[in-house]
């Protein structure tokens, strides 16, 4: 009996009662389901997104080849991270001269060597080489030897401005122009020297500019561009059709 009375006890500590009012044959509630484990710590990327590596920039190879195939001087390179949102360079290269024939032949230097796209650093050599040489040899007798540019890529606001939109130069899309050294030693500028001949030729160079660039600013637009000429390729609008030409 003894025995018989400590099975009896053992059975009911380990099976607790159901309440009294449920079936005998119910099956017993299932326990709640267990939170998700929350980790000790984050990740370092999950803690800040924006702190991930960004991807590597896109290089556009085609762009690259056709300035080695057109002769142009160049060299490609990494910028440091940028100073401020949107000052970003697809495929950036460092224009050192542009040969006047793929194969040989004289070349037009760039002393300043400006950083600028690939892509508009192409159609920026075309432009001196296929218009402003020639129409400096018909209209001088003098061959275009070095074009003074700046440096090109520049983080900054439109017109050094504190505030405002950001200018064409911080995404390599924009060139400064200062002046044209012939190689008689004279020097073509762009700003105003009261030679009437020059003056013209400048005055020509600039109008004919409008037809390959899609902003072109210069002495008279503003106090900004009084001793040189701005060209870009910034998309005005919806349509790379309206041109900005002063």
């Amino acid at each position: 009996m003894r025995s018989h009375a400590f099975l009896l006890i053992a059975g009911v500590l380990a099976f607790p009662p159901q309440a009294s009012n449920a079936p005998i044959d119910q099956s017993p509630p299932l326990p709640r389901p267990r939170p998700a484990e929350v980790p000790s710590h984050l990740a370092p990327y999950d803690a800040a997104p924006a702190e991930q590596a960004k991807p590597e920039p896109t290089i556009d190879q085609a762009c690259l080849d056709r300035l080695r195939t057109a002769g142009i001087e160049f060299e490609p390179v990494t910028l440091p991270p940028a100073a401020k949102p949107g000052c970003t360079i697809e495929t950036p290269v460092r224009l050192k001269a542009i040969k006047m024939a793929p194969q040989g032949g004289t070349s037009i230097r760039l002393p300043d060597e400006p950083t600028l796209s690939c892509r508009f650093g192409e159609r920026f050599s075309n432009w001196l080489r296929d218009l402003v040489a020639p129409l400096i040899a018909g209209e001088l007798a003098v061959e275009l030897k070095s074009v003074r540019t700046g440096p090109g890529f520049e983080c900054r606001n439109r017109n050094r401005a504190e505030a405002g939109k950001i200018s064409a130069h911080a995404s390599g899309l924009a060139a400064d122009v200062e002046s044209f050294e012939l190689a008689n030693g004279k020097k073509l500028a762009i700003k105003p020297d009261g030679d009437e001949h020059l003056r013209a030729t400048v005055d020509a160079i600039r109008v004919a500019a409008c037809g390959w660039f899609t902003t072109v600013l210069g002495p008279g637009s503003d106090a900004a561009h009084a001793d040189h000429m701005h060209v870009d390729i910034l998309q005005h609008g919806s349509s790379d059709r309206y041109r900005i030409c002063q």
